[in-house]
């Protein structure tokens, strides 16, 4: 027998109700989970980061461009890897063909927002730090404590250490610069030998 016949007339339409009513209390709720959910931001500098420091015992030979400026001891060159969605960044020789060093920078993010440029900041460290790379199989980790930007201050640095028992990259730094210059907040990734710390490091890029 159908079960529409064994119904009293005026109990189908509650009970249809009751029906609509249970569908669209779980899809109320469905959307609020779906709304809670923390958007995933995708990680565009550790793939790009992981081939500079491979390629850093080579002079950057396999990602270095075309000559961009040259002075008497130091020479601009593009670099064939781009971040993307951001400029791409620009290697520096110093020093003469003899006796010189390497570094690599990019430009992360120009604003005059101090909230937004702390914020990309921690974004950019995280990213970082979850960069794992090897040369010759040897893993590569990068290491370093947070430090907190404060706006009353023209400059914010991090530097990774290199956690590795890789010879050719134990005195490669890779520093997270966050500057205040020309009314605007500054983020910059660059990677160079500790011992060139005090160059411009490629200046402006």
């Amino acid at each position: 027998m159908c079960l529409l016949r064994l119904c009293k007339p005026n109990q189908i339409p509650i009970a249809m109700r009751n029906f609509t009513l249970c569908v669209m209390m779980l899809c109320c709720v469905s959307a609020n989970a779906q709304l809670k959910l923390p958007l995933k931001t995708t990680n565009e500098i550790s793939p790009v980061l992981e081939k500079v420091i491979t390629d850093f015992p080579n002079d950057f030979a396999h990602i270095r461009g075309d000559l961009i400026e040259e002075q008497p001891s130091i020479v601009n060159y593009s670099c064939m890897l781009t971040i993307k969605g951001m400029d791409s960044g620009m290697i520096t020789q110093y020093g003469y063909e003899k006796e010189h060093s390497f570094s690599w920078k990019n430009t992360l993010l120009v604003t005059d927002n101090f909230e937004e440029a702390k914020n990309k900041y921690k974004q950019f460290y995280n990213n970082i730090k979850k960069t794992v790379t090897s040369i010759e199989h040897l893993e590569i980790k990068l290491v370093a404590d947070y430090i907190e930007p404060e706006e009353f201050k023209t400059f914010n640095i991090i530097r990774f250490k290199m956690e590795t028992m890789q010879d050719l990259v134990k005195d490669v730094t890779v520093e997270l610069n966050m500057e205040y210059e020309m009314d605007q907040w500054k983020i910059t990734v660059s990677v160079f030998h500790i011992e060139d710390a005090g160059n411009s490091l490629a200046g402006d890029n």
